[in-house]
């Protein structure tokens, strides 16, 4: 069966994953802070727009004015897109968000490109036990395996994992942008990368062979995908450029 393909608005990757994106899957965007998952979401989700493809980007870490001015600096006119209907910036409080909201607003908006940013302030961030949904088997089979089943960063995991199975079942072609390299890092942690369809790094290296700016596919189902490390840089008008090794 023929699978469809939703462009990266990544110059250089489609032809590494053999054309783009399976649509309605999820990729997970990973890396430590400043090296670039903000700019390669923001390129996807405009050239989606370019397209006339509706896309909502949205926000736990960053505010949409300052997202919206990393995207002026690449030349992405995402204001009138905006206004057009066929982008919305959605700024959510992680004091108080509430992951159906952010469900209901992908779903009811027919969209077909999702940026969540970040998995992180979803995973880390201090849920009530009984705030999640989960069966007494469940619970049983938790309490097994860890002393205190009911810390709430444990009730956070299983609530990251919920928010994930449940977005993929919408159907849009999603990123999911993590956070690693720091003290809260996703870099060793199996849970994120088992749940999406694909997993991309970015990377930041100061000395060795590779330094510099790189990316790497570390997965990508369904798909015949480079498997080395690529150097990237950034390009006025275009974003993300991937080159060859």
């Amino acid at each position: 069966m023929e699978i469809t393909r939703i462009k990266t608005g990544i110059t250089g990757l489609d032809e590494l994953i053999g054309g783009g994106f399976p649509k309605g899957y999820s990729i997970l965007v990973s890396g430590a802070p400043g090296t670039g998952k903000s700019i390669f979401s923001l390129g996807y989700v405009y050239t989606g727009a370019m397209e006339g493809q509706k896309g909502i980007y949205v926000s736990l870490l960053q505010k949409i004015s300052e997202l919206l001015d990393q995207a002026a600096m690449f030349g992405w006119d995402f204001r009138s897109h905006i206004a057009g209907g066929t982008i919305e910036m959605l700024e959510v409080d992680t004091t108080q968000f509430d992951i159906s909201r952010i469900l209901n607003a992908v779903k009811s908006g027919g969209y077909e490109r999702v940026v969540i940013d970040s998995l992180s302030h979803i995973s880390f961030h201090p849920i009530p036990w009984q705030d999640v949904n989960i069966t007494y088997s469940a619970i049983k089979d938790v309490e097994a395996i860890i002393p205190d089943p009911k810390h709430p960063l444990v009730a956070s995991r299983i609530l990251t994992e919920t928010f994930l199975t449940k977005l993929r079942r919408i159907g849009a072609t999603s990123l999911i942008i993590s956070e690693s390299g720091d003290t809260r890092s996703f870099e060793m942690d199996t849970l994120p990368e088992s749940l999406t369809d694909g997993v991309i790094n970015l990377r930041y290296e100061l000395t060795g062979p590779v330094k510099g700016r790189n990316l790497v596919i570390k997965k990508m189902r369904a798909t015949r995908h480079s498997e080395v490390i690529h150097p990237i840089e950034f390009v006025e008008g275009l974003g993300i450029k991937v080159l060859e090794p």
